[in-house]
């Protein structure tokens, strides 16, 4: 599978290489959409064909409408756009994609890429309709302008739907959006977070969704109710990347790829700097150049379904051809004018060498960077139980920008288990097991607790220590049986130039394509190894060698501790800091 850089150049960095790259990447959807619902991939996803197909032809016009906006002219894509929205919003039409007030739930949230592409392109899309595909697409937002979203961050979909209703000159009820608005407001916890929902998590529905459309609003309607929450969050969130560009894959919608970096690109639009611009451009730059670098296109230059390669087992059942183009959300700045601060700002290059820990207990999360300026994540948030994937993407120990993690995947042993990151249980050593049966954990400063029960008689308390590359887990466990257990550290790529990797009697280690992992017994007797996951499970690479701590728990209690690191090697010793904190244990 082909990179972007290889389908259509290298990323330029300037607002036209921005603009050039927004049209190349949205061109083989567009097109490939124009040809109808009957000729669209077939993934595996829980839209039906309609909504699916929907989803090819309008998530692309977040780039598309920012582009028109920002003065950038694409008019044959703008015919295909116009010719398939007039089919499918058209009743009458084969094409029709339903009613978004009371269909499909997913036509409504395409809805927002709709009303956003009237308002940020009126002259493009909407005037050069007929009078009756004019009065078919203005009858259709209206429907999804009073829907019934999901009560989370889909309640922004209404409001984008009545901002195309506004570029039309339509009339709308605005208590409606007040109520969404006033909803969207009580999901707040503090110091800039959201959960998405009531009982939802914390994720990266913070920086695609809330902290994306508040600035938005605010730049096309003068409502800037969620800047002050968006301001606090900047500088949280930029410990969520690291100096290479990688954001921490964590949680659900990592299909959307490089929508996690939108935030971003929205902050402009408002015209807020909660960081200097020059950290601001560099954050959005590196990032975007980070996924311009990886194999996630066809070879017609389509967005693939997967995360850093194409692999459909790694998304959730709402994921469907089209909905990786939510990553088109990172184009908005191209909206803002070629002298706005955001453009004429130097990237910045932010310094290697210091190692950071930041706590974010909102976020039930310490963010610690090494000193290549990657980022591990240590987690004490627990799953969501609806999602697909769900225990991976949450209730993993950590999660790395450089060495991201693994999804297990149905088979017997520890290969199909993939545990990176994990402590896993068996009852008869093929059958595993991990974090389940849990409550959301608590971070005190660097570290981070929590309670888990994997199996029925089986009880842990687990505390995590950051410390750079490096972090400390201690384990407390009660078990009624014995229990065969197996622990992981980071997987590293398995590639065709072969790799590095020994066990001792005390430690695991493997290195290859540049990333180290290392995993070290400090308390117990169980035996380093290194495995060989079952290709397709690691979210960066096909094929991936993890590094292991396997051994038998008696019945009763123990104490178990090791330490992981991950890096881009050589890996520093095991720090006396931590060190220190396991003594005290």
């Amino acid at each position: 599978m082909p990179t972007p850089t290889q389908q259509f150049g290298p990323l330029g960095p300037t607002r036209d290489g921005w603009a050039q790259a927004a049209i190349a990447l949205c061109a083989p959807a567009i097109r490939s959409a124009a040809r109808g619902p009957e000729r669209q991939p077939v993934t595996m996803s829980n839209h039906d064909r309609n909504a699916s197909w929907f989803e090819c032809l309008v998530r692309p016009l977040w780039g598309l409408a920012a582009a028109a906006a920002g003065g950038f002219g694409a008019p044959e894509l703008w015919t295909d756009v116009r010719n398939a929205l007039a089919a499918a919003t058209d009743p009458s039409h084969s094409w029709y994609v339903g009613d978004p007030g009371r269909g499909s739930p997913q036509i409504l949230v395409e809805s927002a890429s709709v009303g956003f592409a009237v308002a940020a392109a009126r002259e493009q899309l909407w005037e050069p309709l007929t009078g009756p595909e004019r009065d078919r697409l203005a009858a259709w937002l209206a429907k999804a302008y009073r829907g019934s979203p999901f009560d989370n961050n889909w309640r922004f979909f209404p409001i984008l739907a009545g901002l195309g209703l506004d570029a039309a000159g339509i009339d709308r009820d605005r208590s409606i959006e007040r109520a969404h608005l006033d909803r969207l407001a009580e999901f707040a916890i503090g110091n800039g977070w959201y959960t998405d929902g009531p009982g939802g998590r914390v994720d990266y529905y913070n920086p695609f969704g809330f902290h994306f459309y508040g600035p938005l609003l605010a730049h096309l309607t003068g409502d800037e109710r969620f800047l002050p929450a968006a301001s606090r969050f900047a500088a949280q969130f930029a410990e969520w990347f690291g100096q290479d560009g990688a954001s921490v894959p964590y949680g659900r919608s990592l299909g959307y790829r490089f929508a996690a970096g939108s935030f971003w690109g929205a902050l402009p639009l408002a015209d807020a700097a909660p960081l200097p611009w020059a950290e601001i451009r560099g954050l959005a730059q590196r990032h975007l150049a980070w996924w311009w670098d990886r194999p996630i296109l066809d070879e017609s230059g389509r967005l693939t379904v997967g995360y850093g390669y194409a692999n459909s087992a790694h998304v959730e059942h709402y994921i469907s051809a089209g909905s990786p183009y939510w990553a088109m959300k990172c184009f908005l700045p191209l909206m803002t004018e070629l002298d706005h601060p955001f453009w004429t700002s130097e990237p910045d290059a932010p310094e290697r060498g210091s190692v950071t820990v930041h706590s974010q207990p909102h976020a039930l999360a310490v963010m610690s960077r090494d000193e290549h300026g990657d980022v591990v994540r240590l987690n004490a948030q627990s799953e969501p139980t609806w999602a697909k994937g769900g225990r991976a993407a949450y209730a993993k120990f950590a999660y790395s920008s450089l060495a991201a993690f693994s999804q297990p995947t149905v088979g017997s042993g520890l290969e199909f288990a993939a545990p990176d990151s994990s402590l896993v249980f068996s009852l008869d050593g093929r059958d595993w097991h991990g974090r389940a049966d849990s409550a959301d954990g608590t971070i005190d400063g660097d570290t981070a607790s929590m309670e888990w029960s994997p199996l029925p008689g089986v009880d842990i308390e687990t505390e995590l220590v950051a410390h750079g590359g490096w972090h400390l887990r201690l384990h407390r466990i009660r078990c009624a049986t014995a229990v065969h257990i197996g622990e992981g550290g980071w997987c590293v790529p398995w590639g065709d130039d072969g790799s590095d990797e020994a066990a001792s009697e005390t430690e695991a280690w493997a290195k290859s394509g540049g990333v180290e992992s290392r995993i070290l017994e400090l308390h117990g007797n169980r035996a380093p190894a290194v495995i060989r996951p079952v290709p397709g499970t690691h979210l960066l690479w096909p094929r991936s060698i993890l590094p292991v701590l396997t051994g038998v728990l008696a019945p009763g209690e123990h104490r178990l501790a090791c330490a992981a690191a991950v890096g881009r090697g050589p890996i520093c010793p095991f720090p006396q800091e931590l060190r220190a904190r396991f003594d005290d244990w």
